[in-house]
């Protein structure tokens, strides 16, 4: 508990600095930093009080913990002082200045003690894959949101906000693509750089790069770290788990440089040949092939939408993303005749054309009297193919949202909840779930005894999980939904699309993100975040290895239905 309460203390420490240094008047921030200050007093007095009273010498104990004592009564001094005047609606920049300064040195000093006992914790999370998923996607998050904050990052040499910073950074590294600020105008190229790479590492994840720099340096990777990287890449396969990462960075870096190059030749015809055309080409190919949907244009691909290459290029970088690794691969052995198509596979491919041909014809129906009503008819149909390959988890889009009629946004809600395939840069339920739902149901209305899927019987294990990714992605919709509800007067298909498109991943709005308040931002944050890890990911990390030692219940009966 002491180890613990000390990494505790040193994060808190941290988030609370951060707090402090990007106020600027928030009222909200200020007293979520209050009551952080609140938490990190409780843990310091609780350390001293657990000190003392397991000590024979309590008198040495306080001799030799008399800085940690004297600091704790200063910050609890402080912190008082700043809540009062807080209350009172009193300007606080001097004692924040006091506080932060003091807090800076005693950060230092804790970060030191910590080291010892992040490397226990960390020992720990190791035991547990999904646990370390979550932690470095984490990481990578706070990390990203400290380099935004840094006025580099910004056009105008100012920080950006705290919050605003922690959802651009969050939206990147979950390659959702949902802003609150333009990333076209407030970022400078320092910013967009950091932008890029939080794509990039979100969509293929820290732990494959960081095992593929292992492979660089020629580092073996050890068995816990082979069984962590096939809870990331959905592999069952450990023997191939090392020869299929490679091939995963050499694909998508291939894949991306591939795209980059068309984009450049439709986007240099429009500009003149620079720096930026070529940065942007790379850009929009990686944001385009790890489903995150940042654009580097203010009206996103509005711009393009008469135009086949970048709209088939784009779309093509998107339906590859999204259709995992280990989809690619099999299909390609496949094709070489090397291996037949796996169940999953089919499943993806089968699952994937019906939902993009579904889309294109509903976003047409609905929409060609409506949206697209005043382009010409090749545009029109370029839209609607677009649209229905971007809303499963892309982002981007080539046509304004903001008057699409509701029963399109109801349709695409469903597309955006679906997603693409498990193991993809996508989010979403994904369509391997839902596949394996209808194929259950199906079972139910022919009174099947077993559930079978392409001449293929699918295990009782493999069904509970799809309908418990079923009810979890429900769960966490409803709950962002009620929430969001509850703090903003916006239109509620307009809330519901919102929630919708941060817990797929997707990364479309119909205006409502630019309107956020401080407690939306945060909510869709957890739903952006939540969204990407998957929720057996997150499950996993709340489940107990308990086991019940083959104990037997009695059998119990209840009514459905």
């Amino acid at each position: 508990m002491k180890k613990t309460g000390l990494i505790i203390i040193t994060v808190l420490l941290s988030v609370t600095s951060l707090l402090i240094y990007s106020i600027q008047g928030t009222p909200l921030l200020t007293w979520i930093s209050r009551i952080i200050d609140i938490i990190i007093i409780f843990f310091l007095y609780y350390e001293i009080i657990i000190g003392i009273s397991s000590t024979q010498y309590p008198l040495q104990y306080i001799i030799k913990n008399k800085a940690l004592i004297i600091f704790s009564i200063f910050y609890s001094v402080i912190i008082t002082i700043l809540t009062i005047r807080n209350f009172h609606g009193k300007s606080n920049s001097y004692f924040n200045i006091i506080i932060l300064a003091a807090r800076s040195l005693f950060l230092l000093f804790r970060i030191i003690k910590t080291v010892n006992s992040l490397e226990e914790l960390l020992r720990k999370l190791n035991e547990r894959p999904a646990r370390s998923i979550v932690a470095s996607f984490l990481i990578i998050i706070t990390t990203g949101t400290i380099l935004l904050m840094l006025p580099f990052s910004s056009t105008n040499g100012h920080s950006l906000n705290f919050i605003d910073a922690f959802f651009t950074a969050t939206s990147a590294v979950c390659v959702t693509g949902l802003i609150v600020v333009d990333t076209a105008t407030a970022f400078s190229i320092t910013g967009k750089i950091i932008i890029l790479l939080l794509i990039q590492t979100g969509g293929l994840g820290i732990m494959i790069l960081t095992y593929f720099s292992s492979f660089i340096l020629g580092r073996r990777v050890s068995l816990e770290e082979k069984q962590r990287l096939m809870l990331v890449l959905s592999n069952s396969d450990l023997s191939d788990i090392v020869r299929n990462l490679k091939k995963i960075i050499y694909l998508t870096f291939s894949i991306e440089g591939i795209g980059a190059i068309l984009l450049f030749i439709e986007f240099s015809r429009k500009e003149q040949i620079s720096l930026k055309v070529i940065f942007s080409s790379i850009f929009h190919s990686i944001s385009a092939f790890c489903n995150a949907g940042f654009s580097l244009y203010s009206d996103s691909l509005e711009g393009f939408k008469s135009s086949p290459a970048v709209i088939f290029t784009i779309s093509a970088l998107i339906i590859l993303g999204g259709l995992s690794f280990s989809v690619i691969f099999n299909f390609a052995e496949f094709f070489k005749k090397e291996k037949k198509l796996s169940l999953n596979s089919k499943v993806v491919l089968i699952w994937t054309g019906i939902l993009l041909g579904s889309g294109f014809i509903l976003f047409y129906a609905t929409e060609h009297i409506n949206t697209l009503y005043k382009y010409n008819t090749p545009t029109q149909y370029l839209s609607a193919f677009f649209q229905s390959v971007t809303l499963r988890t892309a982002g981007f889009n080539s046509v304004s949202f903001s008057g699409l009629r509701s029963a399109t946004l109801v349709f695409m809600c469903f597309f955006m909840f679906i997603g693409a395939a498990s193991g993809s840069t996508a989010g979403g339920i994904k369509v391997n779930t839902i596949a394996v739902i209808f194929a259950y149901i199906k079972s139910m209305i022919t009174n099947s005894p077993k559930t079978k899927l392409y001449q293929y019987q699918l295990s009782q294990s493999d069904i509970l999980k799809a309908y418990a990714l079923l009810q979890y992605g429900i769960l966490a919709v409803f709950a962002g939904t009620f929430a969001l509800a509850l703090t903003h007067s916006a239109p509620l298909k307009d809330i519901i699309f919102e929630t919708v498109s941060a817990f797929g991943t997707v990364g479309v709005s119909t205006g409502l993100t630019s309107q956020l308040n401080t407690f939306g931002k945060i909510i869709i944050i957890m739903l952006m975040y939540t969204g990407r890890l998957g929720p057996l990911t997150i499950l996993s990390v709340f489940s107990s290895n308990k086991t019940d030692y083959g104990i037997e219940y009695p059998e119990g009966n209840i009514l459905i239905g």
